[in-house]
C-alpha cells in the first residue's frame, strides 16, 4: 500500500451536513425568483410541502425557515448569543440608523438599558391618560369632519367613508409623540406617514435585491427615497433642536436620552445618535400599533358577533365613561380580540437571525452551518394547524387564560422573544387596548362592501391600499 493510500484510509471522513428539506430552485439562483411573488403564500406553501423546517437558497445565501416553538425558543432564547440579527436588516439602517432595532452588541445593550425605564409600569400609568385624551380628540375630529353616520340605516352608498388605516396611522403617530417626547406631532402626521411609506417600500425592495445599487446614484427610486428620508429627518431633527433649546420641564424619554452618559459619566449622545433612537421609536413605535388596530377593526367589521361581544364587555366594564389604566385588567375580551388579530395579521411578520457558529435544530437534528440566515415567520407559525385548529378562523376564545396555558410558550411571538423582545410590547398592548376600547365604545365600524383587502408583507404587515370603513355612531349610554 502506498503512502498516499495509507493517508487516505486513515483520514477521518467528513460527513456532509444534514440540511432541512426545501425547494430545489434554479441552478445558481436557487429561489430568488420567489422574492417577486407573494411572500406569505410562498412561505405557507413551502411549510405545507416540506414541513416545519424548510431550507431555501437565495443565490449564495442559505435561508432556513423554522416553524416549531421549540426551535424558536432555541434560536431566540436558549442559544440567542449564536443568533444575532441577520445582515438582511442592514438596509433598514438607511432609515433608522443605529437605533435600537438595528444596533447590536455593546451599543444595543447600552441603549436598551438606558431606555427600559421609560417603559416601566409607573410610566405606563402616566401614559394611559394621554393615550385616551389623544383618542378622544381624534374621534371628536371625525365628528367635526362629517365622517360619522348617525344611523345604521344611513350606512349605504353615499355615506361618509374613512380609510381606517390612514386614521390609525395619524392617531398612533400623535400618541407616540405626546407620550414619549412631549411633542404634538398631529400637524406632521400626513407628511411623515407618506414619507415613511416611501422609505419602507424602498428598504423592503433593497432587502430582497441581490444587486444593491449605491443610494447616491441618481436613479428615480433613489431620488424618491432621499426625499422621503429628508422629510423624516426634518421632523425628528426639529424635535431634537426644540428640546435642546428648551431642555427643562420634561421627564420623558427624550429627556432620558439627552441626559444619558457613557460608562465614564462624561460623554453624552450626539445629535446623530439621538436622531437614530428617536427615529426608531417614532417610526417603529407607531407603525406596528397602527397596523394591529387596522387589522383588528377590519376583522371586527367582518365578524359582527365578535364585535357585539366586545362592545358588551366595554359597556359592562366602563359604563359609558372613558377607559383608564385601572380598567385594563377588566378588559379581558378586548385583549383576546387584539391577540387573535395579531395572530392572524402579525404586525412584524418575519424575524431573521444569522448563525455565528455551526448549530443543530429540532428533533431531526438538522445542521445549521455558520452563516445561515434563520427566519421565524410569524405568519406561518401563527397558522400552524397543530397549534391552532381551524387556523384561518377569527376566534378570540383561543386566548382565554386556560387555552393560552395549554399551548407551547413560543407558539405565539408577535413581539419576538428572548433578549431582543420588543422593548415597547407592554406600551403597545396598553395603547392598543385603550384606543380600541375608546373607538368601539363610541362607534360601530362597517366595512364598505366590494373591496379586496390584502396584506402587504414589507418591513411590517400593512394592508395594500386603503381599508374603507363607515363610522356609525352608537346611541348615547
Amino acid at each position: 500500500m502506498s503512502h498516499a493510500s495509507r493517508l487516505h484510509v486513515n483520514s477521518p471522513t467528513k460527513t456532509a451536513p444534514r440540511l432541512p428539506p426545501g425547494p430545489r430552485g434554479l441552478p445558481l439562483l436557487g429561489s430568488i425568483h420567489e422574492l417577486s411573488q407573494d411572500h406569505l403564500e410562498c412561505f405557507s406553501a413551502h411549510v405545507r410541502d416540506y414541513g416545519d423546517t424548510v431550507l431555501m437558497l437565495f443565490g449564495p445565501l442559505r435561508f432556513v425557515l423554522v416553524n416549531r416553538p421549540e426551535d424558536i425558543r432555541h434560536v431566540l432564547v436558549k442559544n440567542h448569543k449564536n443568533y444575532p440579527k441577520s445582515p438582511t436588516y442592514e438596509p433598514l439602517s438607511l432609515v433608522l440608523g443605529k437605533g435600537l432595532v438595528t444596533s447590536e452588541g455593546a451599543l444595543w445593550k447600552r441603549q436598551r438599558k438606558l431606555m427600559q425605564p421609560a417603559f416601566h409600569r409607573q410610566r405606563l400609568v402616566e401614559f394611559a391618560e394621554t393615550m385616551v385624551e389623544c383618542t378622544r380628540e381624534h374621534l371628536d375630529g371625525w365628528d367635526r369632519r362629517g365622517l360619522v353616520t348617525a344611523d345604521a340605516t344611513d350606512a349605504a352608498d353615499g355615506a361618509p367613508v374613512v380609510d381606517i388605516h390612514e386614521e390609525m396611522m395619524r392617531l398612533t403617530f400623535r400618541v407616540v409623540g405626546k407620550t414619549l417626547f412631549s411633542v404634538d406631532l398631529a400637524g406632521d402626521s400626513r407628511e411623515f406617514g407618506d414619507a415613511l411609506t416611501v422609505a419602507t417600500d424602498f428598504v423592503s425592495r433593497r432587502t430582497e435585491s441581490v444587486l444593491k445599487l449605491p443610494t447616491w446614484l441618481p436613479t428615480p427610486a433613489n431620488q424618491r427615497f432621499r426625499r422621503a428620508r429628508a422629510a423624516l429627518d426634518q421632523v425628528v431633527t426639529r424635535m431634537i433642536a426644540e428640546r435642546r433649546a428648551a431642555p427643562e420641564g420634561h421627564a420623558d424619554l427624550m429627556d432620558m436620552l439627552m441626559r444619558a452618559t457613557d460608562e465614564t459619566g462624561t460623554e453624552r449622545m450626539n445629535d446623530e445618535q439621538l436622531r437614530d433612537e428617536v427615529m426608531t421609536l417614532v417610526a417603529a413605535g407607531h407603525e406596528t400599533t397602527s397596523n394591529a388596530l387596522t387589522w383588528t377593526l377590519m376583522l371586527l367589521g367582518r365578524h359582527p358577533a365578535v364585535e357585539r361581544t366586545l362592545h358588551a364587555e366595554l359597556t359592562r366594564a366602563l359604563g359609558g365613561r372613558a377607559p383608564t389604566f385601572a380598567d385594563l385588567g377588566a378588559l379581558q375580551y378586548t385583549e383576546q380580540v387584539l391577540h387573535e388579530s395579531m395572530r392572524l395579521y402579525p404586525p412584524v411578520w418575519m424575524f431573521e437571525r444569522v448563525a455565528l457558529a455551526d448549530d443543530q435544530l429540532g428533533a431531526q437534528a438538522y445542521d445549521i452551518p455558520a452563516g445561515t440566515i434563520v427566519g421565524v415567520c410569524t405568519w406561518t407559525l401563527h397558522r400552524r394547524p397543530a397549534l391552532w385548529p381551524n387556523p384561518e378562523a377569527f376566534d378570540p376564545e383561543r386566548f382565554t387564560p386556560e387555552r393560552v396555558a395549554a399551548r407551547p410558550r413560543y407558539a405565539y411571538v408577535p413581539f419576538a422573544a428572548g433578549p431582543r423582545t420588543c422593548i415597547g410590547n407592554a406600551f403597545a398592548m396598553m395603547e392598543a387596548k385603550l384606543l380600541l376600547a375608546s373607538i368601539v365604545q363610541r362607534y360601530r365600524l362597517e366595512l364598505v362592501p366590494g373591496q379586496t383587502i390584502t396584506p402587504d408583507p414589507g418591513i411590517t404587515l400593512r394592508p395594500k391600499g386603503a381599508v374603507k370603513m363607515r363610522l356609525i355612531r352608537r346611541d348615547a349610554p
